[in-house]
């Protein structure tokens, strides 16, 4: 077997095996793909205002977020970026505005716009059109309430969007290296920032990260009640943050009210009306949170502090914690 083995390998001269070899990695090298870095993800959010209650015959505004927290100002532009907001029957549709106003012609193509109102359905489509890396834009709808007193109004929002560079790029090199161009690095002129680049490529490239392409969402869900009295707010929409002890620390939960998976910032006031920081977490998948304060930030806050706050980046939204001592 041995020698019918060897007599039937057809053997190439050294040097050029191994030519062949290299050639045979480079073209494997070139012939995948990578995901590109730093496109982009758009978060939505909405708040009513006001938030806690109205009348019959007020009006009621929802305001939408669309957040692009790319910061990547080459491949991070979101394209096409709609919403489609489902409203309650006894609204009626009468006025929209956006950020765009005041800042883009009304005739520019990349302005904000209502697309369709679906009153058999109860839904409005809106295009915010193209919103670029680490840009937030809004739009604005005002309704006339014609509910009776004990409806309960609710709003439920999904975002999708589409990216302005393809999801993946081919690779060049046997690194599979991102050009300096997707990568963002030939934007960095300051020599300090391009030394740091130079010094920690594994850290830099965890932060470039590349999302699945263009996709979507929900933003958090939010209602409103109709009454006959006259309470109205138009302070953060509030939920109740709980804490319950738990093996190693405080466990903190809070009802749905966030936008899936967006990140919540945590906090405690002080009576003298400083804000100081906690940490940070995420919503879960349906909007909730369930985070453990650890025992040693727990008790590293102050006795004299009033409350915990966590507040969602792009909801908007705050659960509050408030200590009865």
């Amino acid at each position: 077997m041995r020698r019918f083995a060897i007599k039937g390998v057809w053997r190439l001269p050294r040097r050029l095996g191994l030519t062949v070899v290299l050639v045979a990695v480079v073209a494997l090298a070139t012939a995948c793909s990578r995901p590109t870095p730093g496109i982009p993800r758009v978060w939505p959010g909405q708040s009513l205002s006001p938030n806690a209650q109205v009348r019959q015959g007020d009006t009621l505004q929802l305001t939408i977020r669309a957040t692009n927290d790319s910061t990547n100002h080459v491949t991070g532009a979101a394209g096409s970026v709609r919403t489609y907001t489902t409203y309650p029957a006894g609204l009626r549709l009468l006025d929209f505005t956006s950020s765009d106003v005041g800042m883009l012609p009304p005739n520019d193509q990349d302005r904000a716009w209502v697309q369709e109102i679906d009153t058999t359905n109860r839904v409005v489509a809106v295009s915010f059109g193209p919103v670029g890396a680490g840009q937030q834009k809004t739009v604005t709808l005002t309704f006339a309430v014609d509910a009776p007193a004990g409806a309960d109004l609710s709003f439920n929002t999904m975002l999708a969007w589409t990216n302005t560079v393809p999801d993946t790029f081919e690779c060049k090199d046997i690194d599979c290296t991102p050009p300096p161009e997707l990568t963002g690095a030939a934007l960095a002129s300051d020599p300090q920032v391009q030394g740091y680049v130079t010094d920690h490529p594994q850290e830099v490239q965890a932060l470039l990260r590349s999302y699945e392409g263009g996709g979507g969402g929900l933003a958090n869900a939010v209602a409103v009640s109709v009454s006959n009295r006259n309470e109205t707010t138009t302070a953060p929409t509030a939920a109740l943050l709980i804490g319950t002890p738990a093996p190693g620390g405080i466990r903190t939960t809070a009802r749905a009210a966030f936008t899936p998976n967006e990140p919540v910032m945590l906090w405690y006031n002080l009576p003298d009306g400083r804000a100081v920081w906690i940490n940070r977490t995420d919503a879960l998948d349906d909007g909730s949170l369930n985070w453990l304060l650890d025992t040693a930030d727990w008790n590293a806050i102050p006795a004299d502090a009033t409350s915990i706050v966590a507040h969602g980046q792009y909801s908007g939204v705050e659960a509050r914690y408030v200590f009865n001592r």
